[in-house]
């Protein structure tokens, strides 16, 4: 069990009662005393070193805060200012390492109903604040302002929302998350606000439902710090109402004054109060960052790669090397077989055989007789009507062999003609539309001309008259 220790306070220099609320409240967070010890030398900077020894000066006896406010350069310490933006200062000028404990960020996307992003911004932030006007004139709720940060936000009706993907306004839905947790959460109740009937600020007396803890995406928020403030717009007085680490016992810091709190706090039932302003949170629960489905994916692809079979990228690459095969009646002339028309999308490189692919031979035959049909012609005759060494005619082929082969070179030289009319025709239609564009032109061009000469007569009849 821990000592308790006294508590100390902080003098008043004016209307600094802000700034010593504030500075209670960091004084009770230990994670950032850590933060200021693992600094290096090069890292600290002034209001570093100042918050260090304020720090050093709480734990035995009562301090002013004349140094820490020459340089936050507060030079008026008469004039009251609001305590969560004298929060906002020292978080902006301690060092980055110390100041990422408040630190949020928070992802505000709209989608449509497609699926397309329309807007999507991520915001760093030290508070979130919490809006008190609602329908509801009862006692404002905490848990329920704070849930209503995430709640989503449907556009409909009149409040269409366009969308670059779809090229069209259409319904969509807009929500915020969470993208980084911050170690100490700040809620701030937004007590002033403009009112729009009085076209001034006021400030709202609303009582607030205080929860001691708050939990959201297994995430566990436990109430440690509030600051309050009694009084109006024009002016007012800030208290700290803060646990205590050492004894969980909570403490009201008044300036110097430090009393013990006697009201229990409970977990089932808030804290209702009419004056807080400020709510901070100690995270009590870190969340467990697992990867689950990625491992399950991993072990199901190593699992099925031990035992032999395929996984579902090998599977997708064999589906892609089908083989299309366009069959034609073979070719036999001299005793050699020509197929046409078989094509794939695969060799065996190593082997040189071929997956449904013709050889190199049978291709340039074909590409040949595609190009040059009498050429082919001829071949296939003289292969037809071979000569042995012996000097004996040797046409021993079958005669419908033979007369296929004719048929063949007679059908590939009519496609060829047809092929050369068809060129011919596009080149004829291009010639003509050339013509007809070079027409076209010269009639403006003639055009022209007969409306400069109109001009030119009518100015010269002008000027003779």
């Amino acid at each position: 069990m821990k000592s308790q220790r006294p508590h100390h306070g902080l003098y008043n220099q004016g209307a600094t009662c802000y700034l010593n609320s504030v500075l209670q409240v960091l004084f009770m967070t230990p994670e950032i005393h850590d933060r200021l010890r693992q600094l290096d030398e090069s890292q600290i900077t002034g209001t570093d070193k100042e918050l260090s020894n304020i720090f050093e000066k709480l734990k035995q006896t009562t301090c002013g805060t004349e140094n820490i406010t020459e340089i936050l350069g507060i030079k008026d310490v008469h004039q009251q200012r609001d305590a969560a933006e004298c929060l906002e200062l020292i978080l902006r000028k301690v060092s980055p390492q110390a100041s990422e404990v408040f630190r949020g960020k928070l992802t505000e996307t709209t989608k449509c109903f497609e699926g397309h992003i329309i807007i999507e911004e991520t915001n760093p932030f030290w508070t979130l604040p919490l809006s008190l006007k609602d329908r509801d004139d009862t006692t404002y709720s905490v848990e329920k302002g704070f849930k209503r940060i995430f709640k989503k936000k449907s556009y409909s009706g009149n409040n269409l929302v366009y969308c670059n993907e779809c090229k069209k306004k259409t319904e969509a839905t807009s929500g915020c998350e969470m993208e980084r947790w911050p170690q100490i959460l700040t809620l701030l109740l937004k007590r002033f606000e403009f009112d729009h009937y009085t076209m001034s600020h006021v400030k709202s007396n609303r009582c607030v439902d205080v929860p001691l803890t708050l939990q959201r995406e297994k995430k566990k928020y436990t109430l440690y710090g509030m600051v309050n403030h009694m009084g109006d717009l024009g002016g007012g007085h800030y208290t700290a109402t803060v646990l205590s680490c050492d004894n969980n016992t909570w403490f009201e810091f008044n300036d110097e004054r430090v009393t013990e709190v006697r009201q229990s706090f409970a977990e089932d039932e808030p804290y209702s109060s009419g004056t807080v302003y400020l709510l901070t949170y100690r995270v009590s629960q870190m969340p467990v960052e697992t990867n689950s489905e990625n491992e399950v994916n991993e072990n199901q692809h190593t699992g099925e790669k031990e035992n032999g079979q395929m996984g579902p990228s090998e599977v997708n690459k064999l589906q892609e090397r089908t083989v299309f095969k366009i069959e034609t009646p073979s070719l036999q002339a001299g005793g050699e077989d020509i197929s046409v028309g078989e094509t794939s999308h695969d060799t065996d490189v190593e082997t040189g055989n071929s997956c449904g692919v013709p050889s190199e031979a049978k291709r340039s035959r074909y590409e040949e007789a595609q190009e040059n049909p009498s050429v082919s012609k001829a071949r296939a005759q003289s292969n037809i009507t071979q000569t042995n060494t012996n000097g004996k005619l040797e046409d021993d082929t079958p005669l419908n062999q033979r007369e296929n082969l004719t048929e063949f070179s007679l059908v590939m030289e009519k496609g060829s003609k047809r092929t050369q009319k068809g060129n011919a025709g596009g080149w004829k239609k291009k010639k003509k539309k050339r013509k007809k564009k070079k027409k076209k032109k010269r009639r403006r061009r003639r055009r022209r001309r007969r409306r400069r000469r109109r001009r030119r007569r009518r100015r010269r009849r002008r000027f003779h008259y």
